[in-house]
C-alpha cells in the first residue's frame, strides 16, 4: 500500500485557479488584463490665464483692425467681410454636426473633421469680428448698437448682434469643452456649445436681408447650407429614436 505524498500536486491547466498565473501553469506568461475605468472620463485640462488674455487680446487686435483698415483692403473687408464669416460659419456648423454621426464616420474622418470644425469656427469669429470692425467704422452702425443689439432701429442689426454673442458662445464653450466632459456636465454642454445653430440661423437671416441685397452665388451657398445643415440634423435626430 502506497503512502500518500504529502506536497504540491500539479492541478491541471483547465482547474488552476484564477489566482494562479500562467507561468507556473504552463511555462508562459499570462497576458496582463488592462486596468477598467471607474471614475469619469479624462479630459484636457481648461486654458490657462495666459492663453486667455492672450486669445481676447488678439479677438479684440482683429475688432480694432477692421475699424483700422483702409484703401483697398477696407473695400475688400466691407464686401466680403460678412459672406466669408457665414460661410466658414456654415461649414463650422455642418462639420460640427458630421462629428457627431458616429455610426456614419469611422473614427479617422471624424477626427480630422473635427480639428476643420474648429479652425472654420475660428476663421468665421475672425472675419465676423473684422466685419464688426468695418461697419462701426463706415458709421454704418454705431457701436452701441452693435455692442447691445438696439438703438439703431433696425432689428436685423440686433440679429446680428445676437449671432455674435452665441458664436462667441460656442467657441467659449468649445475651449472649455474639457471642463464640461463629464456625466453630469455633457448636457449643459452640448445646450451652450449647440446654441450656434439659433445664432448661425439669426446670421443667415441677417446676412440675407440687412445691407446691399446678396449675389446670386451667395443666396445659393446659403441655400446649400442650410439643406446639409436640416438634412444632417433629421438624420441624427432619427438614429436617436
Amino acid at each position: 500500500m502506497s503512502r500518500p505524498t504529502y506536497g504540491t500536486v500539479a492541478t491541471p491547466e483547465s482547474e488552476a485557479p484564477a489566482h494562479v498565473t500562467g507561468e507556473a501553469v504552463t511555462g508562459r506568461t499570462a497576458p496582463v488584463a488592462p486596468a477598467v475605468r471607474t471614475g469619469p472620463p479624462p479630459h484636457t485640462p481648461p486654458p490657462k490665464p495666459v492663453a486667455v488674455i492672450a486669445g481676447l487680446a488678439l479677438a479684440g487686435g482683429v475688432l480694432v483692425g477692421g475699424g483700422l483698415a483702409g484703401g483697398a483692403l477696407r473695400g475688400f473687408l466691407d464686401r466680403m467681410a460678412g459672406v466669408v464669416a457665414l460661410v466658414a460659419l456654415s461649414l463650422a456648423v455642418m462639420l460640427g454636426l458630421a462629428t457627431a454621426l458616429r455610426g456614419v464616420l469611422p473614427p479617422r474622418p471624424r477626427t480630422v473633421f473635427q480639428h476643420l470644425h474648429r479652425a472654420f469656427g475660428v476663421l468665421g469669429v475672425g472675419f465676423l469680428l473684422l466685419h464688426i470692425g468695418v461697419e462701426v467704422a463706415g458709421g454704418r452702425v454705431a457701436a452701441t448698437a452693435a455692442a447691445l443689439g438696439w438703438g439703431s432701429g433696425d432689428a436685423l442689426v440686433g440679429l446680428g448682434t445676437l449671432a455674435c454673442y452665441l458664436f462667441l458662445l460656442a467657441v467659449a464653450t468649445g475651449v472649455w469643452r474639457g471642463v464640461f466632459a463629464t456625466r453630469r456636465w455633457i448636457r449643459p454642454f452640448r445646450i451652450l456649445h449647440g446654441a450656434s445653430y439659433v445664432g448661425w440661423l439669426t446670421a443667415v437671416i441677417h446676412g440675407l436681408t440687412a445691407g446691399r441685397a446678396p449675389a446670386a452665388w451667395v443666396v445659393a451657398a446659403y441655400a446649400v447650407c442650410l439643406t446639409a445643415t436640416a438634412a444632417a440634423l433629421v438624420h441624427r435626430a432619427l438614429r436617436r429614436h
